[in-house]
């Protein structure tokens, strides 16, 4: 579904500043474009709250490019960096599927891990969904680094029963940030949780470290469908203040 570009390139200029290339590496090679500086930038309330507004599940998503893939790749690597952590540990890790990559995922990869749990006639029901999710752009895995998490415990013991709880508030929030501003660029997304079912093999696959604990994938394309009308519970029993200032 076409979107008002101008609008969209206002909004996360405002957010981000000017994005304009960089020197990435991308699949085993060296992509040489121009230096890219995503610089934050002040912004209004308003157009932040349109941003996280519009950020909402969009399943029907196609392969029609909106970011060359160097830059895109440079956005995303921004976005997960500007993402908070507990302890500043910095624990959540990415791996972009794009291309072939992406299509083997829910071609192949998938398939085969759901396979092992379900009857062959329960995989061919789930296979149209499956292969819908190949029809779009990419996929982003996100996972959390259990090393940086032990790392966190042995140094801080007062805390380490609450590091593997703030490891997950780190990634949902290493996926909000990406999955909003990918919308702010255009793309259309939705989230996935196979990965308690490929998380060994994708480790196979691109040789990730043992540590590396997968949380979700997030698809991503240019949208070509609308959002689902959202229900909203009431605000004053999702959010409680007591008190005032003098």
């Amino acid at each position: 579904m076409a979107r008002d570009s101008s609008a969209i390139w206002h909004i996360v200029e405002n957010l981000w500043g000017p994005i304009t290339g960089a020197n990435i590496e991308l699949t085993g090679q060296s992509a040489s474009v121009p230096q890219t500086t995503i610089m934050a930038s002040t912004t209004s309330s308003k157009e932040f709250l349109q941003v996280i507004q519009n950020r909402r599940t969009i399943c029907e998503l196609s392969k029609k490019p909106i970011l060359a893939d160097d830059a895109l790749v440079q956005y995303i690597r921004q976005l997960v960096k500007e993402a908070p952590s507990s302890f500043n540990v910095q624990s959540s890790r990415v791996v972009v599927l794009l291309g072939d990559q992406h299509s083997k995922y829910w071609n192949e990869i998938v398939p085969r891990a759901v396979s092992a749990s379900v009857s062959d006639e329960a995989l061919e029901t789930m296979r149209p969904k499956l292969q819908n999710f190949a029809k779009a752009y990419g996929t982003i895995l996100f996972f959390e680094d259990e090393k940086l998490i032990k790392t966190q415990q042995e140094q801080f013991p007062m805390f380490a029963s609450g590091f593997p709880t703030w490891s997950l508030h780190a990634s949902g929030m290493a996926q909000i940030y990406t999955w909003s501003g990918l919308e702010a660029v255009g793309y259309g997304a939705n989230l996935q949780h196979y990965g308690n079912l490929t998380g060994e093999m994708l480790k196979k696959e691109y040789s990730l470290p043992e540590s590396y604990q997968i949380q979700s994938e997030m698809v991503f394309g240019y949208p070509e469908g609308l959002a689902q009308e959202k229900a909203y519970n009431p605000d004053h029993e999702r959010v409680i203040a007591y008190g005032h200032s003098a």
